[in-house]
C-alpha cells in the first residue's frame, strides 16, 4: 500500500499558495510547450491578410491600337485591394522604400510606369512581357521574404489571368479582322468571277455577232455581185432586143398586128430595162433596208418585163410565121428576149441573195452591239470587283498582326506569362541556415543560461553572511556564470561558422552581440531566482522561454500568428535578440539593431539592479526564508 500512497513528497505541495502555483504549472508546462507553439503556428500561411505589404503604382494609361486607354495599373491595384489575401497598404514609392527598410513593411511591390504600355504592346510589332517590381529585405525576416516570394508568384498568376484576357483579345482582335478582310475579299471575289463571265459571255455575243455579220456581208456582197451582172446581162439584152425591135420594126410595116402586138410587149421591156437601169444606178447610195424595200416593190416591173419579153418572143415567132423573110431579124429578137429573161432571173435571184445577206448582216450587226455592250458591262464589272478584292485584301493586310518568327516566339511566351516578377532582395542571406540563425541563437543563449543556472547557484549563502552590498553577492553568482557563458559563445560561434556554415556580414560584431545576449539572459534568469526563488524562479525562466520562442517573430513574422503573440511581441527579449541578429547577419543594420542593443543592454542592467537589490533584501533572515514554500 505504501507504493500506492503519495507520501510526503506530495504532501509538502499542501502548504502555501506558491507550492499549489507550482503544481499547477506543472500540470501545464506540456501543454505550454506543445498547445502553445502549435496555435502560434498553426496556419500562418492563412493569415498573410494581416502582413503589411507596400503597393506603388506608378503606371501611366496607355492608348491601344483601337484608340481605347488602357489603365492596366489601376486595375491591378483594384483587384488586389479586393483580393484581400495580403496585407496590401498603397503608398508612394519613398514611403515604401522607407518602410521595407525600417520593417514597417514586409516587402514592396511596386506596378511600374510602363506596365500598361507592356499590356498593349502585344498588340503592336513589339510585344513585351509586363513586370512588377518586388523588394524584399531579409532583416524584415527570412521567412517573410519566403512567404512573401510564394505570395507574389499567386498574385503573378492572379494579374496574368487578367492580363492573359487583354493578350488573347488583341490577338482574337486581329484574327477577327483578318477574318473580316477576307470575308469581304470574298464577297469581291464573288463580284470578280461574276463580272469575269459577264465578259466572258459578252465575248462570245461579239464573237458570234462577228461571225454572223462577216456571213452576212459575204452573202450580200456575193448578192450585190449577182445583181450587178443581172442588171449588166439585161442591159445588154435590152439594147440587142431594142436594136432588133427598131431593124424589125422598119421591115415589118406590112405586118400590122403583130407589129402592133410585138411593139406593145417591146415598150413593156423597155419600160423594165428603164426601171431596171435607174435601179443599177441608184444602188450605190441606197442604205441596206431601202435596197431591200425597193427591190420588194420592184418586183412588179420586173414581172412586167418578164411578160413583154413573152410578148415579143410570141410577135416575134407570129412574125417568123409570117414572114419567112425576116427569119434572121425575129431569131436575133428572139436571142435577145431569151438573153433578157436570162439577166432578169438572174437579177431576181441576185436581189433575193442581197435581201438575205443584208438581213444577215443587220442580225450580225445587232448581235455585235449586244455582245459589245454585254463585254462593256463585264468588263467594268470586272474592274469594279478588281478594284474591291484588292481594297478588301489591303484593308484585311492592314488590320492582320504581321510577325516574324522571333515575334511569334516571344508573344507565345507573352501569352504563357504575360507578367513577369523582377525581385529584388536587400541583406540578402543565403538561406535556410542564415534565415534562422537569428531565432536559435536566440533559444541557445537563452536555454544555456537556464541549464548554467542548474549547475550554478545564482546567489551564493556565503556573501548573504557577510555585509557585502546586494550587488557585490548577486555579482559573486554571476561572474561564475560569465566565465561559463564565454565559453559557451566561443565553441557556439566557432562551430556555427567554421562547421555549419554560418557567414554573417559583420563577424565580429555579431559574436559580441550574442554574447551580450548571453550574459543579458543570465541576469534575467537570475533574477527572477533571487526574486522569486529558486523553484519559481526556474519555472519562470521555461515559461518565457515557450513564450518567446511563439512570439519573437524569428520564424513566421508574427503577423501570421494570434493577436495574443502580437501583443506579447514587443515585451519579449528574444524579440531584440532575433531583430539585432538579422541585422548583423544580413548586413542591413538600421535603426532595429540599435534599438536591440539599447534593450538588451538594458535588460542586463535592469536585471542586475533588480537581483542586487533583491539580494539586499535577503540580508535578513526570516523564518519564510528558513522554510521556503518552495524549494529544490
Amino acid at each position: 500500500m505504501s507504493l500506492l500512497s503519495p507520501g510526503t513528497e506530495l504532501l509538502r505541495f499542501r502548504r502555501g499558495t506558491l507550492p499549489k502555483i507550482a503544481v499547477g504549472v506543472l500540470l501545464f508546462i506540456p501543454l505550454i510547450y506543445g498547445a502553445l507553439y502549435l496555435w502560434a503556428f498553426w496556419a500562418p500561411d492563412k493569415h498573410l491578410d494581416a502582413l503589411p505589404i507596400a503597393l506603388v503604382n506608378e503606371d501611366v494609361p496607355a492608348t491601344r491600337a483601337d484608340g481605347s486607354t488602357l489603365a492596366a495599373g489601376d486595375d491591378v491595384v483594384a483587384q488586389l485591394l479586393a483580393d484581400g489575401q495580403l496585407g496590401w497598404r498603397q503608398v508612394s514609392a519613398d514611403d515604401a522604400h522607407s518602410g521595407v527598410d525600417d520593417g514597417t513593411y514586409a516587402f514592396a511591390v511596386t506596378i511600374p510606369r510602363g506596365f500598361s504600355a507592356s499590356i498593349a504592346s502585344v498588340e503592336t510589332g513589339a510585344p513585351r512581357a509586363a513586370t512588377l517590381d518586388v523588394a524584399y529585405n531579409d532583416t524584415n525576416g527570412f521567412l517573410a521574404t519566403t512567404l512573401g516570394q510564394h505570395a507574389m508568384v499567386q498574385v503573378r498568376d492572379a494579374i496574368a489571368s487578367s492580363t492573359t484576357q487583354a493578350t488573347a483579345n488583341a490577338m482574337l482582335v486581329g484574327l477577327s479582322q483578318l477574318g473580316d478582310g477576307m470575308r469581304d475579299a470574298s464577297t469581291a471575289a464573288v463580284t470578280l468571277d461574276k463580272g469575269a463571265h459577264d465578259l466572258s459571255d459578252g465575248l462570245s455575243s461579239i464573237g458570234e455577232g462577228a461571225a454572223a455579220l462577216d456571213d452576212g456581208a459575204s452573202r450580200a456582197a456575193a448578192g450585190a455581185h449577182d445583181l450587178s451582172d443581172g442588171v449588166t446581162a439585161v442591159a445588154s439584152g435590152a439594147d440587142e432586143l431594142t436594136a432588133g425591135l427598131s431593124s424589125l420594126q422598119r421591115g415589118t410595116a406590112t405586118l400590122p398586128d403583130s407589129a402592133t402586138a410585138l411593139a406593145a410587149g417591146a415598150g413593156q421591156v423597155a419600160q423594165g430595162v428603164e426601171s431596171i437601169s435607174q435601179l443599177a444606178a441608184a444602188y450605190p447610195n441606197m442604205t441596206l433596208a431601202q435596197l431591200e424595200a425597193t427591190l420588194e416593190a420592184k418586183g412588179s416591173s420586173l414581172d412586167g418585163l418578164a411578160a413583154g419579153a413573152d410578148a415579143v418572143s410570141d410577135g416575134s415567132n407570129q412574125l417568123s410565121r409570117a414572114v419567112p423573110g425576116l427569119k434572121d431579124a425575129v431569131d436575133a429578137l428572139e436571142d435577145g428576149a431569151q438573153r433578157l429573161a436570162a439577166g432578169t432571173d438572174d437579177l431576181s435571184a441576185g436581189a433575193s441573195d442581197l435581201a438575205t445577206g443584208l438581213d444577215g448582216l443587220a442580225s450580225g450587226a445587232d448581235a455585235l452591239r449586244r455582245g459589245a455592250s454585254d463585254a462593256g458591262s463585264g468588263a467594268a464589272a470586272l474592274a469594279a470587283g478588281a478594284d474591291e478584292f484588292s481594297s478588301t485584301l489591303s484593308e484585311g493586310a492592314a488590320l492582320a498582326p504581321e510577325y516574324s518568327a522571333s515575334d511569334i516566339s516571344l508573344l507565345s511566351e507573352i501569352a504563357a506569362n504575360p507578367v513577369t516578377l523582377h525581385e529584388t532582395t536587400e541583406n540578402e542571406v543565403q538561406g535556410f541556415g542564415d534565415g534562422f540563425a537569428p531565432f536559435f541563437i536566440a533559444l541557445a543563449t537563452f536555454v544555456g543560461a537556464l541549464i548554467t543556472w542548474l549547475i550554478l547557484r545564482p546567489l551564493p549563502r556565503r556573501p548573504l553572511a557577510t555585509n557585502a552590498s546586494g550587488l557585490r553577492t548577486v555579482m559573486t553568482g554571476y561572474v561564475p556564470a560569465v566565465i561559463i557563458a564565454a565559453g559557451q559563445v566561443a565553441i557556439m560561434m566557432t562551430v556555427l561558422v567554421a562547421g555549419v556554415g554560418l557567414r554573417p556580414e559583420h563577424l565580429v560584431a555579431t559574436t559580441l552581440f550574442v554574447a551580450l545576449t548571453t550574459l543579458a539572459f543570465l541576469a534575467l534568469q537570475q533574477m527572477f531566482i533571487v526574486l522569486l526563488g529558486t523553484a519559481a524562479g526556474r519555472v519562470v525562466s521555461l515559461v518565457l522561454l515557450m513564450l518567446q520562442l511563439s512570439s519573437s517573430g524569428g520564424t513566421y513574422p508574427v503577423e501570421t500568428t494570434p493577436s495574443f503573440f502580437g501583443a506579447l511581441h514587443p515585451y519579449m527579449p528574444a524579440t531584440y535578440v532575433v531583430d539585432g541578429l538579422r541585422a548583423l547577419i544580413g548586413g542591413g543594420i538600421d535603426a532595429r539593431f540599435w534599438t536591440a542593443l539599447v534593450f538588451m543592454t538594458g535588460l542586463l542592467v535592469a536585471s542586475l539592479a533588480v537581483s542586487a537589490w533583491a539580494a539586499g533584501r535577503q540580508k535578513v533572515w526570516t523564518v519564510a526564508r528558513l522554510h521556503p514554500e518552495l524549494a529544490l
